[in-house]
């Protein structure tokens, strides 16, 4: 059997040996391969073996260490490959490089620098190429965008410079949102004194191929005028302002000119109703909002749906779109993770002599055997405690002396001995977390409800028994207030209380229970920031309690008085600690810099433009090519379609959606006018997008009205034909859906991006993909937006994400019988949070939007990218 036994160890300890020697061994043949690369030069694969081998015997320091060097012997070799591949300005190898000598040597902070510089650099090209595309396709508003969005990331990229200011010289009037066919883009000088109003009105139908009907409230006054080099808007922005005008365009060629009074507005302003559904804003709040800062003319608070219903002119809805826009924020949460501690320490001693009564009593009996009645009575003397109860007779006392049959007798103390020691140590821990919204209270309670019965006698008779409960424990009160800078200011109140003592009074029939209750307060204010933990104690409760007892003279002898006394000594001591953390959930969300501040009117036409605003803005867009006004044309043959941009090789998240230009539209046609024919005044035509820009005079009116002589049309007779002339047939432009995001944000910091539509028509279903770089940002949750809910029709929202792919998928469905929504708005609003510093890109893609029967729409989408820092 001890054979057998001895046997069984020597093979337990050989397969030991075995497989650490085997372990050693795998790990000792990785680091002689690596070394074997290393001298090749094949750095790369040297680093794979000795991390396997430090993997395989972590305690060699030496494995570990060739790992380290042989890592950053290759992070400089991929960094030099970078920079070589980024002067051949092939950004998709260097970025590669970049990222693989980063991940070999993360304190290389130039590869950092570099990737982030080449990831700016492919997405300005890409934006660049996309305006190129966007320009061929007779796009130039989207193409200007692209451009924009190419300087952004590269502000040296100088073709994107070029072709911005190509486009810029290439524009069009647009007024009050339509635009129009104006005959003629040169700068008009009007040099007017004491001329009549329409007279003025009729030199400017001349010089613009535009007519005007006029009301009939128009008094046609004198006006002196002297303005050099503008534009028609702004011509006409200045003699309606002058004269309080208001104006309604009927079509491109034609405007209506009314006085600027509320029954005329009533007679021509038209009105719209939009209904504004809120996410985070109560509609009660809402509505004071909005009368405090707007007179608008109907409102309605639909508090089920908390939603507002407007009815006003567009322009006041706008402003007020704009305004609950910037106040319809979610709230900030915090999570506040609090720890109160309470430790308590008792410590009690008892040692020496105690007697049961410091006292000694005597007294004598009479001959008959009777104690004297002022001391002692011959009955049985009983004395009762709460625990025990002794009868004393004459037998149970010392006899002293016995003389004539009197009797002395006296009392004996009993007499006990302690000498003992009690330790007793406890801890109480509360540890809640509580997650609370901005300015709001949090409370948290944790103990027993301690019962306390109250007895009373009624005057009839009988007993009656109250109950009342009291808490006692611990009560958190905490009240937080989120600031921008992610700052938490906080009121707190602490509340720890425990029974000391439970005592019965009163007798049998009125019995009450009297609970004595310790407590302990703390109110304070903090200011902590996001993670900070703030540690309050010191709330100590120390009671020391020393008594001693001792018979008198036979005490206070030296050496031999210690027999002769006792002594109590008490120590109890309880502190309380609080310990509490805020940790932001949501930060405050602050609108960007155009929702929260923009331009409002004046105090009676409220609107979102500046007023004058022509004499800031440029116009929009021309036609990439025009022929003179009111000379009919033969169309152009339109062009074959550019090619398509091809689709970048690596990282896609970080580069916007190629697009795929449509054919180009025909050449618009313009009609020709022979108004100004007595003036010595013509229209030159426009440029196309492509000629290169040359100087033009100014047209310059004569100082006298001039009425042509050629034309016998009223300006009214003028307006009805130009009314009833065909609009040129355009195609609409392509549906845009881009992503509203802050530019930069915080590392652990929430943020929301926004998807937007604009200009759709008849959209009824909107499915497509959110795709984001899971490296940098995550998931947290997604909410439905306002634009296809706009007339209060159900809508179908569904929302997949996948974190392993860093996709969002979308479904936006309305019924089918409910029709198409137009206009401009949000589709989905998605809250991400950042999680390492770095660029977070954000693309769409399998957008596949849908109206009524199942049409189609040709989208352009722009991505975005957020820098996390």
């Amino acid at each position: 059997m001890q054979l057998l036994r001895t046997t069984y160890i020597h093979l337990v300890l050989i397969a030991l040996i075995v497989t650490i020697s085997g372990c050693a061994g795998a790990g000792r043949t990785a680091f002689s391969k690596g070394e074997a690369f290393e001298a090749e030069g094949k750095l790369d694969e040297a680093v794979v073996q000795f991390a396997s081998a430090a993997s395989e015997n972590p305690e060699v320091g030496e494995y570990r260490m060739r790992f380290l060097k042989a890592g950053e012997k290759a992070a400089q070799v991929h960094l030099k490959k970078g920079d070589a591949f980024l002067a051949a300005e092939r950004y998709d190898a260097a970025l590669s490089e970049f990222q693989t000598s980063v991940a070999l040597d993360s304190s290389l902070d130039r590869a950092k620098q570099q990737s982030e510089l080449v990831l700016k650099l492919r997405n300005s090209l890409v934006y660049l190429k996309e305006g190129e595309e966007l320009e061929k396709s007779r796009k130039p508003r989207e193409a200007l965008n692209s451009y924009q969005q190419a300087l952004q990331f590269n502000p040296d990229n100088e073709k994107a410079k070029e072709a911005i200011e190509r486009l810029l010289k290439s524009r069009k009037s647009k007024l009050d949102g339509s635009e129009l066919n104006l005959k003629s883009t040169k700068p008009i000088t009007l040099k007017f004194k004491d001329a009549k109003l329409k007279d003025v009105f009729n030199i400017i139908t001349q010089l613009s191929g535009i007519n005007f009907v006029f009301d009939d409230g128009i008094k046609d006054s004198n006006v002196s005028i002297y303005l050099e080099n503008a534009s028609f808007q702004q011509v006409l922005d200045v003699i309606t302002g002058m004269q309080k005008l208001s104006k309604k365009i009927l079509n491109e060629t034609t405007i209506i000119l009314y006085p600027r009074t509320p029954e005329k507005q009533k007679q021509y302003e038209d009105l719209m109703v939009q209904t504004f559904y809120l996410n985070k804003l109560d509609a009660k709040k809402a509505v004071n909002l909005i009368r405090t800062m707007l007179q608008v003319k109907k409102i309605y608070v639909n508090e089920e749906m908390n939603a507002l219903v407007i009815r006003d002119v567009p322009e006041v809805i706008e402003v007020a779109r704009k305004i609950i826009e910037a106040n319809d924020v979610p709230d900030a949460e915090v999570l506040l993770e609090v720890e109160v501690i309470e430790v308590s320490k008792k410590n009690a001693e008892s040692l020496g002599l105690v007697l049961s009564k410091y006292a000694l009593s005597t007294n004598a009996l009479t001959p008959g055997g009777q104690f004297f009645s002022d001391v002692l009575t011959n009955s049985t003397s009983t004395s009762t405690d709460s625990t025990t109860t002794n009868t004393v007779t004459a037998s149970n006392l010392l006899q002293v002396f016995n003389w004539r049959k009197f009797q002395g007798y006296v009392t004996v103390p009993n007499a006990t001995f302690n000498f003992g020691k009690t330790l007793s140590n406890a801890e109480t821990l509360a540890s809640p977390k509580i997650r609370v919204k901005n300015r709001e209270k949090a409370k948290f309670n944790v103990g027993t409800r301690v019962p306390i019965t109250t007895t009373s006698s009624p005057t009839g008779g009988g007993v009656s028994v109250n109950v009342q409960y009291v808490d006692v424990g611990v009560k958190v009160n905490a009240e937080p207030t989120i600031q921008l800078n992610n700052d938490v200011n906080m009121k707190l109140s602490l509340e720890v209380s425990s029974i000391l003592s439970r005592e019965k009074i009163g007798d049998s029939t009125s019995l009450t229970t009297v609970v004595t209750i310790g407590t302990r307060n703390l109110d304070t204010v903090l200011s902590l920031k996001d993670g900070e933990t703030s540690v309050i104690g010191g709330l100590i409760q120390d009671a020391k309690t020393n008594s001693k007892q001792k018979v008198s003279v036979l005490g206070d002898i030296p050496l031999i008085g210690a027999l002769f006394s006792g002594k109590d000594d008490s120590n109890d001591k309880s502190e309380l600690i609080l310990a509490i953390t805020p940790r932001i959930v949501r930060s405050l969300t602050v609108p960007e810099g155009d929702a929260a501040i923009f331009w409002s009117g004046r105090e009676d036409e409220p609107t979102v433009h500046r007023p004058y605003s022509s004499f800031e803005q440029e116009p929009e867009f021309a036609a990439p090519a025009a022929t003179p006004a009111f000379a009919p044309q033969p169309a152009a043959a339109p062009a074959s379609a550019p090619a398509a941009i091809p689709q970048p090789s690596v990282a896609p998240l970080a580069s916007p959606a190629p697009v795929t230009a449509a054919s180009p539209l025909p050449t618009p046609l313009a009609p020709a006018s022979s108004a100004a024919a007595s003036t010595g005044v013509t229209a030159a035509a426009t440029p196309a997008v492509t000629a290169s820009p040359t100087a033009q005079p100014a047209v310059v009116a004569p100082i006298i009205p001039v009425v042509p002589s050629q034309s016998t049309d009223t300006p009214s007779q003028a307006a009805v034909k130009a009314a009833d002339a065909p609009l040129p047939q355009t195609k609409p432009a392509r549906l845009s859906v881009t992503i509203g995001a802050p530019s930069t944000v915080k590392v652990k910091d929430q943020f929301i991006v926004e998807i937007k539509a604009a200009d759709v028509v008849g959209l009824q279903n909107a499915p497509f993909i959110l795709a984001y770089d899971p490296i940098f940002v995550e998931y947290v949750g997604a909410a439905e937006g306002n634009l296809l809910r706009q007339d209060g029709k159900a809508v179908t929202f569904r929302v997949t994400d996948d974190k392993n792919t860093g996709q969002v998928t979308f479904a936006l469905n309305r019924p089918a019988d409910s029709g198409g929504v137009n206009g401009s708005g949000t589709l989905a609003t998605v809250t991400f949070r950042a999680r390492n510093q770095g660029p977070a890109s954000f693309g769409l893609m399998a957008i596949n939007f849908t109206g009524q029967g199942g049409k189609q729409y040709d989208v352009l989408p722009y991505n975005s990218v957020v820098e996390v820092k």
